[in-house]
């Protein structure tokens, strides 16, 4: 167990870097359909490493990703919440417009930032919430500028502001649910989880044609 828990910053990183090789030398279109794979197999780290097995951590976990998948079915189909906006085909498969992962999505990034967040503000509990939610805005900030460049989702707003104000507060409840109620972390995961996204996105951001 341990030597596996040594090995997976390795792991998390090659599986990114694995991808952009095959985005922009291989096959731009397959390697991007093949991201709900990642993206599971990121969750499953995730869920390993910092949820215990207890009914009180796995219903907050369902909580964060049905809360979540929930709020995106909103958001699509009346533009309420997060702004005018639908998901590609490369996240595929869609229920109600929105892809099955994404609830997936929500949770890794909860409990990555969460945890990076609790580490920096350990005896402060409203600290460490609004920077964890402010740490997933950050990054979703980046992800929007290529995520209709790669087909994973298009706004249709000329203006984001109101997305990043109601995804930051969707992100202030996951927090929350996250850093209340569950108590295993994994710091090392977390921190190799959220710097390899950005910069898997900072690189689609830069050099994508």
């Amino acid at each position: 167990m341990k030597k596996t828990a040594n090995i997976l910053p390795l792991i998390i990183w090659l599986n990114q870097l694995f991808g952009l090789f095959g985005i922009f030398y291989v096959d731009f279109n397959l390697f991007l359909s093949l991201s709900p794979i990642s993206l599971i197999f990121t969750f499953l780290i995730v869920l390993f490493y910092n949820v215990e097995f207890s009914i009180k951590s796995l219903s907050v976990t369902l909580l964060i990703i049905s809360l979540s998948f929930i709020c995106e079915i909103i958001g699509v189909n009346s533009g309420i919440l997060f702004g005018s906006y639908e998901y590609g085909n490369n996240l595929a498969p869609l229920i109600f417009g929105v892809p099955l992962v994404i609830g997936l999505n929500w949770f890794v990034l909860t409990i990555s930032c969460g945890n990076i967040s609790h580490y920096i503000f350990q005896k402060n509990k409203f600290f460490s919430i609004m920077l964890g939610s402010f740490l997933m805005l950050i990054l979703d900030f980046i992800m929007e500028q290529v995520s209709g460049n790669i087909d994973f989702w298009y706004f249709y707003d000329k203006n984001l502001l109101f997305n990043y104000i109601t995804w930051f507060f969707l992100g202030l409840l996951n927090q929350y649910l996250y850093q209340s109620f569950m108590n295993k972390k994994n710091l090392i995961i977390s921190i190799n989880i959220y710097f390899s996204f950005f910069v898997f996105f900072l690189i689609l951001l830069f050099f994508l044609p």
